[in-house]
């Protein structure tokens, strides 16, 4: 996952990018592939993620990120006028981290066919969007899109909203309380691994937790562990997601059959031990008797 990623495009973005802009752009980093800077998250994960209205409210911001010269988008093919189109219904999107070198102010594009679209700078240069078309070039549109996010919408009301979905009022670096044992658990058990839920994407976690148990969900992560590396908690959560629930108070408990005179194999394998050493001291003795019997005179 790209955790440097964000770091380094936290600094590259600069002061201009704010709001809800600069909280998709980090997300896409923090998701892409560190070696490859591509992501391919969902819309919908971007807007729970953000804390965003819904996929068209992002779409928008991108849209505004592209204005600024900031183009995450990968073109999915071009339209009749020869643009780029970014959006056709029934494909899905896929991002790409634009390179970028600090120092320079980036030239945001005209905005030309995207009215109403605020533009921003960038303390850092991005590479061009790939396919050399301009920011401005959106193509076809798909039926999610219409409804348009207010200009510069504040990241910090989107915060507020997110305030609801903490668990408990104990919470350490952002974790809801209801997490830390399974996360105590597998750290002293040597899994070190990143957590990187936040906001309402806690929420599945947490209700896999009450679900089935943290005992379980930490068996099964140090079984996973154990035969491939793992970096984020994420790549647990399919696994953790078949897990059984844990069975009601009142479930019976099946009856134990108890063997009778059975003796478990190790106790087995003692008393064997124990025979053939009394074994070997008898005939030891009889050897001893019988050659002090030969040595007495006639």
């Amino acid at each position: 996952m790209g955790y440097e990623l964000r770091r380094q495009l936290r600094e590259a973005l600069g002061p201009d990018i704010t709001g809800l802009q600069r909280a998709v752009a980090l997300e896409i980093a923090d998701d892409a592939n560190e070696r490859t800077r591509r992501s391919w998250a969902a819309l919908e994960d971007l807007a729970r993620w953000t804390g965003a209205k819904d996929g068209s409210v992002v779409r928008n911001a991108l849209k505004r990120l592209a204005a600024a010269g900031w183009e995450f988008r990968v073109p999915i093919g071009k339209g009749k006028d020869g643009r780029a189109l970014y959006a056709v219904p029934g494909t899905r999107m896929t991002f790409l981290v634009p390179h970028f070198e600090g120092g320079a102010t980036a030239t945001p594009s005209s905005g030309k066919g995207e009215p109403g679209l605020p533009l921003g700078g960038a303390t850092a240069t991005p590479s061009p969007p790939q396919g050399g078309a301009t920011a401005h070039s959106e193509g076809a549109v798909a039926p999610s899109e219409g409804a348009v996010a207010p200009p510069f919408s504040s990241y910090s009301s989107d915060s507020k909203k997110l305030a609801s979905w903490q668990p408990a009022a104990d919470l350490d670096y952002g974790i809801p309380a209801d997490a830390r044992p399974l996360i105590n658990s597998l750290a002293a058990a040597g899994v070190n691994v990143r957590w990187p839920f936040r906001g309402n994407d806690w929420f599945p976690l947490l209700a896999l937790i009450k679900k089935s148990g943290v005992p379980a969900m930490v068996d099964h992560a140090l079984k996973v562990a154990a035969r491939t590396p793992v970096d984020s908690a994420r790549y647990f959560m399919p696994g953790w997601s078949e897990l059984a629930p844990i069975p009601p108070a009142d479930t019976p408990r099946p009856a134990l059959h108890a063997v009778p005179a059975s003796r478990s194999t190790a106790d087995q394998r003692v008393a064997q031990g124990q025979a053939l050493a009394a074994m070997f001291r008898e005939q030891e003795q009889h050897a001893l008797e019988a050659g002090h019997t030969n040595q007495e005179p006639a």
